[in-house]
């Protein structure tokens, strides 16, 4: 991230190769002996909280920027901390998703 100063306003540059670059270290799958270890990374660019919803804006490793949306089924005792994890499990599931049916359609061809 760059910040430059126009006349009287702040101009904030950010580096997407730097983010992806970022992305792609927390994604990572390690294996040893009888144990796996999976890592999935995500930039959490926006978080809306409209009780009893929260709406998770996001950007995967590949640049693409996608929201999700979750309901915490609680309204009485609304958690924001809860129904956020909520919301990024969605997102990390939809992350595994995608890349299941890549790597399904690479095999088919």
């Amino acid at each position: 991230m760059a910040k430059y100063k126009v006349g009287d306003k702040l101009v904030i540059v950010n580096d997407p190769s730097k983010e992806k670059k970022r992305l792609k270290e927390l994604t990572h799958l390690t294996v040893e002996d009888d144990y796996a270890q999976f890592s999935w990374g995500i930039k959490i660019l926006n978080v809306e909280y409209e009780q009893p919803n929260v709406t998770l804006t996001y950007r995967n490793f590949k640049g693409q920027k996608n929201k999700v949306f979750a309901v915490c089924s609680e309204i009485e005792s609304f958690d924001q901390e809860k129904v956020l994890e909520k919301a990024l499990l969605k997102a990390f599931q939809n992350e595994i998703i995608d890349l299941t049916v890549i790597k399904n359609n690479v095999l088919e061809k």
